[in-house]
């Protein structure tokens, strides 16, 4: 018989939103804060780096937050807090820097707008097949060319 004070209890539900969009940013914590977690917001990669404890359970990084880029926010979390689970919002998503975050450590990769309940499935790990966005048979010559830029400034570490 399991008593009180030993029962087992659910790790705490701590995320961390790492975005310069103070306004997503807070609509997103906000949002979070409804379903129970506990929620912190920075918008640049020195204050993810000098934020004094990282043991967030959970991070939504965007992959791109002023002149940092939001690989190098992957990299400083999973430094000190290699269990987060991260997932990067981008509204320029490309399959080199989906790669590129995904070898970094973060567990998922997703295409703004998102919705919550998908975000947060992707976050616990919960998503299937339809989460994952399936590419057009073609792409435009735009797209393409973007991709293209982004594998490149990815192999090159952003410096060209």
């Amino acid at each position: 018989m399991i008593d009180s004070e030993s029962e087992i209890t659910e790790p705490k539900r701590t995320l961390l939103i790492v975005e310069d969009d103070e306004r997503f940013a807070r609509t997103l914590a906000d949002e979070f804060r409804d379903r129970g977690y506990e929620v912190e917001f920075l918008d640049t990669l020195q204050a993810v780096r000098d934020i004094p404890v990282l043991d967030h359970r959970y991070a939504i990084v965007d992959l791109r937050i002023r002149q940092d880029s939001g690989l190098d926010v992957i990299t400083a979390i999973k430094e000190r807090s290699p269990e987060t689970s991260i997932v990067v919002l981008t509204g320029y998503g490309s399959i080199a820097t989906a790669v590129r975050a995904t070898k970094l450590g973060a567990t998922g990769y997703l295409t703004k707008p998102v919705d919550a309940d998908q975000l947060e499935r992707v976050l616990l790990g919960e998503q299937d097949d339809q989460d994952i966005p399936i590419p057009d048979e073609f792409q435009s010559l735009y797209r393409h060319e973007r991709e293209y830029l982004e594998f490149v400034l990815a192999e090159c570490d952003g410096n060209i």
